[in-house]
């Protein structure tokens, strides 16, 4: 812990200000910080650009793609904004966590930065200055197929409508090497149906593998880039609201694909 307080000063200089929410503890992240720096530098090599864009100070939503059996977009996302020398910053995971049933696994993602999702929450955070980081793609960007990889899903709109109605700075964030990581074969929906969980992967190594090779990651170079901040207009009228947000995801959606499309040229031209 005294060295993870050494090295990252600042982020914790930080997040006392906010350790209280919802149970988050520094200390967690501290235990994971060696495995996160090890996939961060060493395994993915992730190029995480577009950092500076995000304010020093006050509210702020990243919205991102989703993909791989498990969020490592969120956590490649905490580690990037907790190392950034410029201006580390903490960022809470808005997520629905109500489908795991292990305790354990649930309150260990809450005290690393999750929060469980509400449009309440969400408030609470932007009124205390926090930065949110939201997937809206949800568990059908986590349980697609290999072969539609960096196909987005539909976005719901719904995630962000508390931004809209806040008038928080909003900045789309694209996330290439994640579906290849950890590819998923197909969904076993028979199973998930009756452990009654959201989806049931099938990977080259999970769940084929004894716990934890089943999470086993292929080392995919990852380039991840934060995109300049989408301009929206504000409004109070509730069908105004609804109807920004809509467009305002549509919209975020598309430049998310095609960054992701432009990366995916530029990779395959290298």
């Amino acid at each position: 812990m005294s060295h993870f307080v050494a090295t990252y000063r600042d982020f914790v200089r930080q997040s006392v200000k906010s350790d209280r929410y919802w149970g988050f503890d520094v200390r967690a992240l501290a235990r994971l910080e060696p495995f996160l720096s090890f996939l961060y530098f060493e395994w993915w090599k992730v190029n995480f650009d577009g950092l500076d864009r995000l304010p020093e100070k006050g509210p702020a939503v990243i919205v991102g793609n989703q993909g791989s059996v498990l969020p490592w977009q969120a956590l490649m996302l905490i580690y990037g904004l907790m190392s950034f020398n410029q201006n580390p910053r903490r960022v809470h995971i808005m997520c629905d966590l109500d489908w795991i049933d292990d305790e354990r696994l649930n309150a260990f993602l809450i005290e690393i930065g999750f929060v469980p999702w509400s449009s309440a929450s969400m408030k609470r955070l932007f009124e205390r200055g926090e930065i949110v980081a939201i997937f809206p793609e949800g568990v059908a960007g986590l349980s697609k197929p290999y072969s539609q990889r960096y196909r987005l899903q539909d976005f719901d709109w719904t995630r962000l409508l508390p931004a809209v109605e806040e008038g928080v700075k909003i900045f789309p964030l694209s996330s290439l090497g994640c579906d290849e990581a950890v590819p998923l074969l197909f969904n076993f929906e028979p199973l998930a149906t009756f452990l009654k969980m959201p989806y049931f992967p099938v990977s080259p190594f999970f769940p084929w593998y004894p716990f934890p090779l089943n999470l086993a990651s292929r080392p995919i170079a990852w380039k991840m880039h934060l995109m300049k901040e989408v301009k929206y207009e504000k409004g109070k009228d509730r069908d105004h609201l609804e109807n920004t947000a809509k467009s305002l995801t549509q919209q975020l959606e598309g430049e998310i694909q095609a960054e992701l499309n432009r990366a995916l040229r530029y990779r395959f031209k290298v």
